[in-house]
């Protein structure tokens, strides 16, 4: 008598290896996906916070070009796709406007300004992170 495996033992012998190893191989690859996903997500956002503390740091009101709006209109002003040297990712930033007098220095006037940062990966045009913080000028907050 000779020892082996019949047709059928192979056959279900190779069914049940796919049935396995399909639904294994999709949760991998699945798996993969997310991490790169959240690599994105966790590196733009260090990026932008990097962003909008630089911006933070910006000690003039006025004189700060990162921070320059359309005067007196007090429109929006769009700067970017800005490529992040040494990562594959870049930020839009948009200033402007949201109340009282951003363009007139000195104290008697006030003014609060919107700053958005967009980070994208390069090449794509989906939003990974936006932030947004105000500036205040000679704004008195209470009573």
């Amino acid at each position: 008598m000779k020892r082996g495996l019949t047709l059928v033992e192979l056959v279900i012998t190779i069914s049940l290896a796919a049935i396995i190893s399909i639904p294994t191989g999709i949760l991998i690859s699945e798996y993969l996906n997310s991490a790169l996903r959240a690599r994105d997500y966790a590196v733009a956002t260090s990026l932008a916070r990097a962003e909008m503390e630089r911006l933070d740091g910006l000690n003039n009101f006025f004189a700060a070009p990162d921070l320059n709006i359309l005067c007196p209109s007090g429109g929006e002003v769009v700067t970017g796709p800005t490529n992040i040297t040494g990562y594959p990712y870049a930020y839009t930033r948009r200033v402007r406007c949201v109340q009282g007098d951003c363009c007139t220095s000195g104290t008697s006037t006030q003014g609060v300004k919107r700053i958005q940062v967009t980070m994208t990966r390069i090449g794509v045009s989906t939003p990974l992170i936006s932030l947004i913080t105000y500036r205040a000028k000679n704004v008195a907050f209470g009573g």
